[in-house]
């Protein structure tokens, strides 16, 4: 019960912060949708290849899961390490909203070229191959954004500000992190093994 009030209050308390960084990560998906109309046609075929060998890879169970979810994993710790980073920086905070736009684009482009190259195929191997591990990663990367951004505030407008000492606040920062890293090791996961389970299944 206090662990739900402790949440409700952060989520008031950083109203405005969660509203831009979501309108920011939501026009990131608006500009990656569209950006799949430009592609060239070498590089739309270089894509299609690599779905139908990861759709042969799933109907035939050679996905290799041990490699899937340690790319996955360092990919997604990268982008935590990048952000905490940034966050320690008094120029982090556009920086940061920098990374969560391209995220945006990131997925924008990939359910929108899923959907375009394979229409209701498209949308069910968005289902089931894309969106499960997102579930964990978006809504802990745009968490996780907003510590970082709200870090960086307290230090370019100086730490006299606060009630917590520079050095407690920078350690719960670094704590909070490995948190979250551990986290998005539940996202590699399910991306690894969770979704080729239910590509396999269903095809």
């Amino acid at each position: 019960m206090y662990l739900k009030q402790r949440i409700k209050q952060h989520i008031r308390d950083n109203r405005w912060q969660y509203l831009l960084i979501l309108l920011i990560f939501l026009s990131g998906i608006i500009v990656g949708s569209y950006k799949v109309s430009s592609l060239e046609g070498g590089v739309r075929s270089h894509l299609l290849q690599m779905i139908d060998n990861y759709l042969k890879g799933g109907m035939e169970g050679n996905l290799d899961g041990a490699s899937i979810f340690f790319s996955a994993f360092l990919h997604q710790s990268k982008t935590i390490l990048a952000i905490w980073f940034l966050g320690l920086t008094v120029i982090g905070f556009p920086l940061i909203l920098a990374v969560i736009f391209l995220r945006g684009i990131s997925l924008g482009f990939t359910l929108n070229f899923l959907f375009q190259e394979k229409a209701g195929a498209g949308i069910i191997l968005s289902f089931i191959a894309v969106l499960p591990q997102n579930i964990v990663y978006i809504p802990f990367l745009l968490i996780w954004a907003v510590v970082a951004v709200n870090v960086s505030l307290y230090i370019l407008k100086g730490r006299n500000n606060s009630y917590l000492p520079l050095g407690t606040a920078l350690i719960a920062y670094s704590l909070l992190m490995l948190l979250f890293i551990l986290v998005f090791l539940l996202g590699a996961f399910i991306e690894a093994y969770l979704s080729p389970w239910l590509l396999q299944l269903l095809v």
